[in-house]
């Protein structure tokens, strides 16, 4: 019975887990049109915040290329597009994956794959 109760508070705390990550975009938020991901990241560095703590550093560049580093030693690089209400993107030796992207004051919020929203605060 021990056994069964752990199992199901395990399984409680995992789909806890999984909700608090599956977020909706803030209320007010805005669809952006390519033209406007493109101004809002093309040629700038933009700061992230994820929930657990980690940071990433992204740079944008408008010939289609970005770069990554993150706080846990992650470095890598690809090919970056914009299309409407999306940032699409493809690191290297990894599947081209497309994202949701909505405007709140001023600040571009970017939903992860894992529904994770976070916030592209330019440097």
């Amino acid at each position: 019975m021990s056994q069964q109760m752990n199992w199901l508070a395990a399984a409680a705390l995992v789909a806890l887990h999984g909700a608090a990550l599956a977020q909706e975009f803030p209320q007010g938020a805005q669809a952006m049109s390519a033209a406007d991901i493109r101004k809002y990241i093309e040629d700038k560095v933009q700061d992230v915040k994820l929930a657990d703590g980690t940071s990433w550093r992204l740079e944008y560049k408008a010939n289609g290329y970005f770069f990554i580093n993150t706080s846990r030693g992650f470095n890598g690089s690809g090919e970056w597009q914009a299309e409407e209400g999306k940032l699409c993107g493809q690191l290297r030796g990894r599947e081209r994956t497309c994202n949701d992207v909505r405007m709140v004051n001023g600040v571009m919020h970017y939903k992860r794959d894992s529904g994770e929203i976070v916030q592209f605060v330019p440097k």
